[in-house]
């Protein structure tokens, strides 16, 4: 066999790129995200605070995941690779939810301190996913103080995130928080095929 008849196969890699990782983890990161927040809410109402927290998570929640859909383009792996492979032989059919559930994944995994997001449920008519030991509600607290930590602000980011991620792949789904940090020790969210 001649040099040019050998098969060297083609390395793939199963891991999402840590520069993407970091690139989004520096861009959105949580310590200074709540600071912000902090100094924006300092002597306001509750109600006031509510606003704030409202329109400022959801900012963050919506820039944070299209950067996460960006770069997650940027930097493909094999998984990513075969995923679309799938989508495309099954004509879209499993596009909901497998698609958003990569990108939210990298948007978690770049900016709180975990090795995995738990996914409680993934078909074609639901993602389930939960938020445990969060670091922004961590934060919060440390910055913010209990009370606003427990109105939790922070659940407009996730709830922004996974809405316009599903907007963005033209995935029709109803998203709602299922249960919260401060009632079940752990935030979840549902995307249901509409």
């Amino acid at each position: 066999m001649s040099a040019q008849e050998i098969y060297i196969p083609k390395k793939y890699s199963y891991e999402l790129h840590p520069d993407m990782l970091k690139q989004i983890g520096e861009s959105f990161d949580v310590e200074q995200a709540v600071e912000k927040f902090a100094a924006k809410i300092k002597g306001k109402s509750a109600e006031e605070i509510e606003t704030e927290g409202r329109a400022f998570f959801s900012e963050y929640g919506r820039n944070w995941i299209e950067m996460a859909h960006k770069l997650g383009d940027e930097y493909p792996d094999r998984t990513y690779e075969v995923l679309l492979e799938l989508i495309d032989k099954s004509k879209g059919y499993y596009k909901f939810s497998l698609l958003p559930q990569r990108f939210i994944e990298i948007a978690y995994l770049a900016v709180m301190d975990m090795s995995v997001l738990p996914i409680v449920e993934n078909n074609a008519q639901r993602l389930i996913y939960r938020v445990v030991d969060c670091k922004t509600y961590k934060t919060l607290k440390d910055k913010c103080g209990d009370a606003v930590a427990e109105a939790l602000p922070c659940r407009h980011a996730c709830l922004a995130a996974c809405e316009t991620i599903h907007q963005a792949l033209d995935v029709d789904a109803n998203i709602h928080q299922a249960a919260t940090t401060p009632k079940e020790g752990y935030c979840e969210f549902w995307a249901a095929r509409a």
